[in-house]
């Protein structure tokens, strides 16, 4: 993959990401999981929006781990080193990069 095509990929997502971050870390310091505007005063309901939490801090977890991996690739490309395996040196398939453009490793391939 052309490394400009895969920057301008690369920031798009990295954009993309930090919204995200930014929309769900807004959402769970506001507490807003209820259609309710008291809030909800029914135990079942707290047990569901407890559970939203957690939930949002699940994929808060995965979404800063992806922006990581995003910024990672993005320093590769500056350092010249991008679609190259960080584990074996082995150049990683086109497809594989047209695919997942923050991929650091080969398929079967564990950092």
């Amino acid at each position: 993959m052309d490394t400009e095509v895969a920057r301008e990929r690369l920031l798009q997502l990295q954009q993309e990401l930090r919204t995200s971050i930014e929309e769900t870390t807004s959402r769970m310091e506001r507490g807003v999981y209820s259609d309710d505007p008291a809030g909800g005063s029914d135990f079942g309901d707290r047990g569901a929006h407890e559970q939203q939490a957690a939930e949002d801090e699940g994929v808060l977890d995965g979404v800063r781990r992806r922006l990581n991996s995003v910024e990672d690739a993005l320093r590769r490309i500056d350092e010249g080193t991008y679609g190259i395996s960080v584990v074996s040196g082995e150049p990683i398939p086109e497809e594989r990069l047209e695919a997942l453009p923050d991929a650091a490793t080969l398929v079967g391939e564990e950092l």
